[in-house]
């Protein structure tokens, strides 16, 4: 049980943290590691920093390229990856030095293809040395392994907290072979922010089942200049076309369940989007989409009454959905 393990590592613009971020990597109780540094053509400070860990550290291998975007990036190390299995790392965030061995154990003892961790946030200026925060009160000795199907997994992304440990990238260890649909390689979209919502959950499928290891082994920075904060609702399109991709997946593999669950939130995404942007274009772009979704896919299925009557009409308009959607909270909570 000691096989070598790639962590992938894409940067850019984050000469302030990528020390504490590799230093925590190159910490690992798990010592056979290849670890890809991919300068993304990062303007900073970066990439002789890149070069300064590879000069002292042998299982450092660095990637200087044209900036591409973070998806490249990550292929990038796809690419050239040699370990049987793979773990992602956000250049801004910090693991903890034990992160790699528990999800290695936690994934081969149960016989699993990918195992997850807990997320912690941190503020964007925490944990800047790369050495762990206490977190023992959070973290019990006898911390449990939640080992789950793929179909299962998936069904995290439509619970109430559970939807991130699901979707991203980088709290997880993946077998190489997660990689692999349908005999061709799985790689991030180019060109897309919210990547993640177009990979993970093929990811996820391919693994088969998962172990869920329920300690808070990856630590996320909260960082107001982040794509994620950049970002948030105003490039929608992606996070709608991973949306509909989803959906057609679940339909392939006859998911019904999952399929009911991500057409369900992605109408509400919709609505969403559309209650938060106020560019006219956006909006009808939105409304056309909504339409879209209702006739070819809601329609199609069966639900509630009120559903129906609250769906219809965000068509009809968006004060009409608000209104209808008072109302049925006012009678729910008088029914409770």
């Amino acid at each position: 049980m000691n096989e070598l393990i790639t962590v992938i590592l894409p940067i850019y613009k984050v000469e302030k943290y990528l020390r504490a971020c590799v230093d925590s990597v190159l910490a690992q109780t798990y010592s056979n590691l290849e670890v890809i540094l991919v300068d993304d053509g990062s303007p900073d400070g970066c990439p002789a920093i890149v070069d300064d860990y590879a000069a002292k550290d042998s299982r450092v291998i660095p990637i200087h390229q044209t900036n591409a975007g973070l998806s490249e990036a990550r292929n990038a190390g796809l690419r050239i990856a040699k370990g049987q299995w793979i773990v992602m790392v956000d250049s801004d965030d910090v693991i903890d030095t034990t992160m790699i061995e528990k999800l290695y154990k936690a994934a081969v003892s149960n016989g699993c293809k990918m195992s997850w961790c807990l997320i912690k946030e941190i503020e964007e200026d925490a944990m800047l040395d790369g050495k762990a925060m206490d977190n023992k009160s959070e973290n019990k000795e006898d911390s449990k392994i939640d080992v789950i199907s793929n179909s299962e997994a998936e069904g995290y992304l439509y619970t109430m907290g559970g939807n991130q440990q699901c979707l991203v990238a980088w709290n997880k260890l993946y077998h190489k072979d997660c990689f692999i649909e349908d005999g061709q390689p799985i790689y991030y979209p180019i060109g897309k922010i919210f990547e993640d919502g177009y990979t993970s959950y093929r990811c996820i499928y391919a693994a088969g089942k998962i172990a869920v290891l329920n300690e808070y082994l990856y630590y996320y920075r909260q960082r107001a200049g982040s794509i994620m904060k950049v970002n948030a609702y105003v490039k929608y399109e992606p996070a709608l076309e991973a949306g509909d991709l989803r959906m057609d997946f679940y339909k392939k593999h006859n998911e019904q369940s999952l399929y009911i669950s991500e057409l369900n939130m992605q109408m509400r995404s919709i609505i969403n989007f559309y209650s938060k942007i106020k560019d006219k274009a956006s909006r009808n772009d939105l409304k056309k989409r909504f339409k879209d979704c209702y006739n070819n896919r809601f329609i199609k299925e069966h639900w509630p009454l009120g559903k129906r009557v609250r769906m219809k009409s965000f068509i009809i308009g968006y004060p009409c959905y608000k209104l209808i959607s008072k109302f049925e909270g006012l009678y729910n909570k008088a029914k409770k």
